[in-house]
């Protein structure tokens, strides 16, 4: 599908006074389709991962994009002043920081309706039924605790759950792992039974010594069984699944062609030797396993979920690329 980007619709959540803009991506034809909320990280906004975005939406997918902590400030503070209130926010708030976040999706989820009749583009293009979430960094910490995943409150110990019965499934992309800082333990992901997938890479460690690279696949390993998928990319940084920044004039259509082509294929192929030097191959990766993921389980594809087991992927990628399920 071509695509339609909304660029900023306020969104009013009367329940809490606050105002919740959005960045919808939208496919401008056919409908309604399932929906993917999407979590931006800490510092970051909803501007963040066109790339991704686009990319989901272009497959048959309306993908809307909540900004946290929204607040008119000058440009170039915008990022370092978010990262910094949220990460105050964390340590002084504790798990009451995390349900302002998924409170933002929640109050998405229950305006749907009213998202989709002020939005021209949306007119008959969602599917309330069909829903999905997915998180980056801090935001895919805040898609597993909407989809069931619970912390320890470290002031008294109490667990706390944030999870909401309406998405179907769950993203999870570079998010973290056991934290006591976190609240995160081993049975944190006991009730998240709904399908996942994890994307973790080689070169994304935790941020304290001592975690390294398989720590942010902890949410694979220790949630229930069944529709669970794990992909793991050889070279992968903490950005390379949401795109590949000087690869975004090859993404214009005014850019399409030729050259254009001869540039990916080249990419393609220093990436199966040599992926940290080249991240669009690892891109396209993260493109194909995440619409196979959406198209088994929000339009229930059997050919898709064939697909994710199949071991294609890997070999695809020359084993850059390594697609589990349990």
């Amino acid at each position: 599908h071509e695509v339609d980007v909304v660029h900023e619709h306020l969104l009013i959540d009367t329940r809490r006074n606050k105002d919740i803009p959005l960045r919808i991506y939208t496919p401008t034809g056919g409908g309604p389709h399932p929906v993917i909320l999407y979590s931006h990280g800490a510092g970051d906004s909803n501007a963040t991962s066109p790339l991704l975005l686009r990319h989901w939406a272009s497959h048959g997918y309306v993908v809307i994009a909540p900004m946290h902590l929204f607040g008119e400030r000058p440009f170039l503070e915008r990022s370092v002043m978010r990262l910094r209130e949220e990460l105050v926010r964390m340590f002084q708030m504790g798990p009451e920081a995390w349900r302002e976040r998924t409170d933002d999706l929640v109050a998405v989820m229950d305006n749907l309706g009213g998202v989709a009749g002020g939005v021209p583009a949306l007119n008959g293009k969602v599917d309330e039924d069909r829903i999905a979430v997915a998180g980056h960094s801090n935001g895919g910490y805040t898609a597993m605790l909407l989809g069931g995943a619970t912390l320890a409150d470290a002031s008294d110990g109490k667990v706390r759950g944030f999870g909401d019965p309406r998405p179907r499934a769950v993203m999870i992309v570079s998010g973290p792992g056991c934290d006591d800082n976190l609240g995160l333990k081993r049975d944190s992901w006991n009730k998240l039974s709904r399908p996942l997938m994890v994307m973790a890479g080689s070169r994304d460690p935790g941020y304290a010594p001592g975690f390294g690279t398989q720590w942010r696949t902890d949410p694979y390993r220790y949630s229930p069984p069944g529709d669970k998928y794990l992909l793991y990319l050889r070279g992968a940084h903490h950005l390379s699944y949401i795109g590949p920044i000087f690869d975004i004039p090859l993404r214009d259509p005014a850019h399409r062609g030729k050259i254009a082509n001869g540039i990916r294929s080249a990419a393609r192929a220093v990436a199966r030797v040599a992926p940290v030097i080249d991240q669009v191959g690892l891109f396209d990766y993260v493109r194909i396993a995440s619409v196979a993921f959406w198209n088994a389980y929000l339009k229930d594809d059997g050919h898709a979920k064939e697909f994710l087991r199949s071991g294609a992927l890997d070999t695809y990628s020359a084993n850059n690329a390594r697609l589990e399920n349990r």
